[in-house]
């Protein structure tokens, strides 16, 4: 084999962060109203050169490929060439049968960007295909709450267990909490810091070291809009 096709073909089965993806989608993450028909999903290609894209919906595995995929979803087109500095819309059609009522379900829609063999940028160089996962929140109409005041309905509290003290953070809503962080300690002193999503009715539980939480405390998530909300949040004395 020759040496340069061989480090080509190599580059070719890595995968990226997202944060390199030069094929770039409208949003933070798709949220799919459960009576809609379907939802459009823009992509934008900031290349000057094309890129192959391929999509596929899981979910939940990292691993998975549009060929062990599996999820209640049509995603049209599943492979498409996207030209230098153009748009494309993918429709993404729910296919399941009617879920819970009370919250949404989670799946995560994965983009695939395949840059050509060779540009005028890229001769001599490793060529890497790159993949993005984002959350598909399937969102009941009667769903009950406002994901943008998620701070109302999040609930923490300090636990002792023998020699051990744990935080618990309980999201008390139907919606998907993208937690960022937790300042419990006040503006002087180290923030507790707690980057996770928190599924609908779950209760997150962390080892912490605080004797109390301050009466000023925060919590920092991610909205709809892909925006970092800070907001208040109320420390409770247990966990009703």
């Amino acid at each position: 084999m020759n040496p340069g096709r061989g480090l080509l073909l190599w580059g070719l089965l890595l995968t990226s962060f997202t944060s390199l993806a030069s094929v770039v989608m409208t949003g933070n993450r798709v949220i799919y109203p459960s009576s809609a028909r379907e939802v459009s999903v823009q992509l934008t290609n900031q290349d000057a050169f094309p890129n192959v894209v391929q999509a596929w919906v899981d979910e939940g595995n990292e691993s998975s490929t549009p060929q062990s995929a599996r999820a209640p979803f049509m995603l049209t087109p599943p492979m498409f060439r996207l030209a230098p500095h153009s748009g494309h819309t993918l429709r993404l059609r729910y296919t399941g049968t009617a879920g819970a009522t009370d919250r949404e379900s989670l799946y995560w829609l994965n983009i695939l960007q395949i840059p050509p063999s060779e540009t005028n940028q890229t001769k001599n160089q490793l060529l890497v295909v790159l993949k993005t996962r984002v959350k598909v929140l399937v969102r009941p109409a009667s769903l009950k709450g406002n994901p943008a005041k998620m701070e109302a309905s999040t609930r923490i509290w300090l636990e002792d267990q023998g020699q051990k003290r744990f935080l618990n953070l309980h999201n008390d809503s139907g919606y998907y909490l993208a937690l960022s962080s937790l300042n419990l300690a006040g503006p002087a002193s180290k923030a507790q810091l707690v980057s996770r999503t928190v599924a609908p009715f779950e209760t997150l539980r962390v080892p912490v070291t605080l004797n109390r939480i301050a009466p000023d405390a925060t919590m920092t998530w991610i909205n709809d809009q892909g925006a970092v909300v800070t907001r208040p949040v109320t420390a409770a004395r247990q966990a009703d």
